[in-house]
């Protein structure tokens, strides 16, 4: 039986983490501050309760032990691998997307050169180049033979217990009766999303795979992506909703504004010279290394997992931050503002003058109606 220290446990991919290591009939220790434990199933499960933010805390909180495997999915990583250096057999270290981003094609590698500090996302720029640093430091102890160690990096995770339910954007518009929503571009804007259990399937293809796993880095994805705009219909569909969406060029629809939904999550994928130029791109991850390396096979359909996700955020509905603080606050809602905008773009597109003429062209092989000699 293996001995696996998961560091969080809580959220939406610890819980799916754990159902992946009580199928490998695994002993578990949960290691986290003990602030959303309450409704885990503690069947089987020690806890550690302390702070692996700190290296004093997590010294202190984990003296003396050892474990088989280690997965970080929360605390400050390097501290975390640093500690457990020659008391664990396997170090699983979860990164995000963002750390890596290809100017020229899709989708985003696993090779793909860390994402520059100029370019790094508006929300992310102080931390991106702490979290590289992590993940370089990480492989280094495993390449000095501390543990066997792999880094997965998350995209936006999406599941029941989510700590940013980006649903609830489209979920409480639907809930307060709007009707309209701006999308820059025509929400073609593509961006990736992993189910929190095919998230969790990865880690176990990972544990089951730690010879070929070793000194590598895998990304978590869903195999189908949505747009943005599919995203929104796929949700406000769920809830017997459909919205009336308004295209808008990112030069009219500022990306990054309040009259815009969504555009608080946009800082955590676009630099602030792509905010200002209205400039969208796509980050797109696959998980093929991990089907080709590891056999990794997901565990759920997407659109499945979405349904079970809008389902859960029904019967536990998200509280707005009002001290404006939190993932999601009043600002993600301001109504005003985009009926504001909304309101203008009407009177833009009513006055419009038309320009040019209608295009026609036809096929352009010839299509004989008859044979020739």
């Amino acid at each position: 039986m293996k001995r696996v220290l998961l560091i969080g446990g809580s959220a939406a991919t610890g819980r799916a983490i754990i159902e992946e290591l009580h199928a490998r009939q695994c002993q578990v220790t949960i290691y986290n501050r003990g602030r959303h434990n309450a409704d885990l199933d503690a069947r089987d499960i020690e806890f550690i309760i302390g702070d692996p933010h700190f290296r004093e805390s997590i010294e202190a909180n984990l003296s003396g032990r050892e474990w088989d495997i280690a997965i970080a999915t929360y605390g400050r990583t390097r501290y975390l691998a640093e500690a457990l250096a020659g008391r664990c057999g396997h170090f699983i270290g979860i990164s995000g997307t963002p750390v890596c981003r290809t100017d020229l094609g899709s989708p985003t590698r696993e090779t793909d050169p860390p994402v520059r500090p100029d370019g790094a996302p508006a929300s992310m720029l102080g931390i991106i180049p702490r979290i590289v640093e992590t993940e370089r430091r990480i492989l280094d102890l495993g390449g000095d033979d501390a543990f066997a160690s792999t880094i997965v990096r998350y995209p936006y995770v999406y599941g029941p217990h989510s700590l940013v339910p980006m649903e609830w954007h489209v979920m409480k518009r639907v809930l307060d009766g709007r009707t309209r929503w701006a999308l820059p571009d025509g929400g073609l804007f593509m961006t990736g999303r992993c189910a929190s259990a095919n998230a969790a399937a990865l880690i176990g293809s990972v544990i089951d795979n730690r010879e070929v796993a070793n000194g590598k880095i895998y990304h978590a994805a869903d195999q189908r992506q949505f747009t943005q705009r599919e995203w929104v219909s796929l949700i406000a569909g769920l809830l017997g909703h459909e919205f009336e969406f308004v295209d808008l060029p990112p030069s009219i629809a500022a990306l990054g504004s309040s009259a815009v939904p969504l555009s608080g999550e946009m800082l955590f994928s676009h630099s602030k010279q792509d905010l200002a130029a209205g400039r969208l791109r796509h980050n797109q991850p696959s998980p093929l290394r991990a089907q080709v390396e590891l056999g990794y096979q997901e565990a759920v359909d997407p659109i499945e997992w979405i349904q079970r996700t809008v389902e859960y955020w029904q019967s536990h509905p998200y509280e707005i931050d009002a001290t404006g603080s939190g993932p999601l606050t009043a600002q993600d809602f301001d109504y005003a503002a985009e009926d504001a905008l909304l309101g203008w773009w009407d009177d833009v597109l009513r006055n419009r003058p038309s320009f040019g003429e209608t295009v026609h062209r036809g096929h352009p092989y010839e299509h004989p109606k008859t044979a020739r000699p």
